[in-house]
């Protein structure tokens, strides 16, 4: 069965108004999900945020421990 070019934007339409009604629904439950999560754990997630400094003097670099791909 061959599609004709109407046949064809109407679905690819369809399809995309699909796609975009199922983003919303999951992004909604996504988000309320996040929200309950950090509510329960704010505690843990600052403490976690505030992450003692280390000792630095000025103009002492902290050192990079990631390797570099030459």
């Amino acid at each position: 069965m061959a599609y004709s070019p109407q046949e064809y934007l109407a679905n690819k339409e369809r399809i995309k108004a699909a796609q975009k009604r199922y983003y919303q629904r999951t992004r909604e439950a996504r988000l309320s999900y996040q929200k309950g999560y950090d509510d329960k754990n704010r505690d843990q997630i600052r403490a976690r945020k505030r992450k003692p400094k280390t000792g630095l003097s000025e103009g002492e670099v902290e050192p990079n421990n990631e390797t570099e791909l030459n």
